[in-house]
């Protein structure tokens, strides 16, 4: 799981960043005060979506690769316990957000 997950969340960082980057393009080329209301709830709730899933990189997942570098599988485990109702958060925010988007255009 560490090694799937170690790739997984490797491509969510490019993700990040590119959803970030042509985010703010996309704001950028339109007057700020015409931007449907949805973009802006997509926007808050992407940020969220970021501070989360950088929650998990720094905090459980750094704990599980620990744990299963030192073969302890209890503590991998308990990490890994902690990283799925996170990503579960996640999935519901980001169709949270392709809702709002729709909804207010």
């Amino acid at each position: 799981m560490t090694a799937v997950l170690s790739r997984f969340f490797l491509m969510v960082w490019v993700s990040i960043a590119l959803l970030l980057s042509s985010g703010l393009w996309m704001l950028s080329m339109t007057d700020v005060h015409l931007a449907p209301k949805g973009w802006y709830a997509m926007s808050g709730l992407g940020l969220l979506m970021c501070l989360i899933f950088a929650h998990i990189w720094f905090a459980p997942f750094r704990r599980l690769k620990a744990a299963v570098h030192a073969c302890d599988w209890p503590k991998a485990g308990k990490a890994l316990g902690q990283i799925h109702p996170l990503v579960l958060t996640n999935f519901v925010l980001g169709w949270l957000a392709i809702l709002a988007v729709a909804v207010w255009r």
